[in-house]
C-alpha cells in the first residue's frame, strides 16, 4: 500500500501537466487562427489612403477692366452676380453688383454676366474685377503720362498689391470715341502700345485682350479702328484678341451702349475669346 500511493500521485502529476499542455496548446492554436483571420482580413479589406490628398487652392481670376463707357456701367440692366464674383474698388472686396465701383456710369456692366458665365463655364472658382472705366474717353487719354492713368490705373494696382491680388486678365474695350474722332492708325497702335508698357512697368505680366470695338449708335464701325486693334494683336508681347463687339447691333444695342441682351451677347463673345486664351496657353 506504500508503494501506490506515490504512483499514483506520479500519475495524477502526469495527466495535470498532460492538461495544462492541452490547454496550452488549445490557447495557442486559438491564437494562431487570430491572427490569421485578422491578416486575412486586412488583406481583402480596401487600402486606406496613407494621407488625405492635399486641398488644391481655388482657381482665382483677377482681372483689371479698363475702356470706355462699354467697359465701364452704361449698359441697360444692372446685375448682381453670383457669390463666386466679386469687384475690388477702394481696397474692398465686394459680391459683384452693377454699378461696379471704379468705373463711372448708374446702369449694367458686362463683366457681372461674363464672372458667372466663367465659374459655370469652369474656368476658374473665383473671379475678381478691378474696374477702371471711363465714359466717352479716347485712347490719349489712357497713355502713362495722362491723369487716368496715374490717378486712377495706378493706385488700382497699389490698392490690389496690397491685398494680394495679382493680376492674371487685363480686359481693354474701348475705341468709340476714336473712331468718331477719326484717330489715325498709327497714332491708335502707338498710344496703345504706350499703355500696354505702362502696365509692364508697373509689373503687371497678365495677358491684355484688346477688344475690337468702334460702332456706336448711329456713329457706323470704322475700318481704321477696327484694322489698329486688330493688328495689335502679338502673343510674344502678351496681347490677344478680345471680342469683336461691333458685330453687336440693333437689338442688342441701346443707342451706343448694350442693351440687356447685348450686356448678355456681349459677356459671351468675352467668355469665348478668354476660353480661347485658356486652351492654347495649356496645348
Amino acid at each position: 500500500m506504500q508503494n501506490v500511493l506515490p504512483n499514483a500521485q506520479i500519475y495524477k502529476r502526469k495527466e495535470i501537466r498532460n492538461k495544462k499542455i492541452k490547454s496550452s496548446a488549445r490557447v495557442i492554436s486559438y491564437f494562431l487562427f487570430l491572427v490569421c483571420f485578422l491578416v486575412l482580413l486586412m488583406a481583402l479589406a480596401p487600402a486606406a489612403p496613407v494621407a488625405a490628398a492635399a486641398k488644391k487652392p481655388p482657381r482665382v481670376m483677377v482681372a483689371l477692366v479698363m475702356g470706355q463707357s462699354n467697359a465701364a456701367n452704361f449698359g441697360e440692366t444692372r446685375k448682381l452676380a453670383g457669390p463666386n464674383v466679386f469687384s475690388f474698388g477702394g481696397g474692398k472686396l465686394l459680391r459683384a453688383r452693377d454699378p461696379i465701383p471704379g468705373a463711372n456710369g448708374t446702369g449694367g456692366s458686362v463683366w457681372t454676366r461674363l464672372g458667372d458665365k466663367i465659374i459655370s463655364a469652369g474656368l476658374y472658382d473665383k473671379v475678381i474685377f478691378i474696374p477702371v472705366a471711363v465714359g466717352s474717353t479716347e485712347i490719349a487719354q489712357w497713355t502713362p503720362e495722362m491723369p487716368i492713368f496715374q490717378k486712377q490705373v495706378i493706385p488700382a494696382l497699389e490698392a490690389a498689391r496690397k491685398s494680394n491680388l495679382a493680376i492674371t486678365h487685363v480686359l481693354w474695350h474701348q475705341g468709340e470715341s476714336d473712331a468718331y474722332l477719326q484717330t489715325s492708325w498709327a497714332d491708335y497702335q502707338l498710344r496703345f502700345r504706350n499703355l500696354a508698357r505702362g502696365l509692364r512697368e508697373q509689373g503687371v505680366s497678365a495677358p491684355i485682350f484688346i477688344s475690337t470695338a468702334s460702332a456706336c449708335g448711329q456713329y457706323p464701325s470704322s475700318d481704321v479702328i477696327r484694322g489698329a486693334q486688330q493688328n495689335l494683336v502679338n502673343h510674344d508681347a502678351g496681347i490677344w484678341a478680345g471680342p469683336d463687339t461691333d458685330v453687336l447691333s440693333g437689338a442688342f444695342r441701346a443707342g451706343c451702349h448694350f442693351s440687356a441682351s447685348g450686356l448678355d451677347a456681349a459677356a459671351n463673345l468675352w467668355l469665348g475669346s478668354i476660353t480661347n486664351y485658356e486652351l492654347r496657353i495649356k496645348n
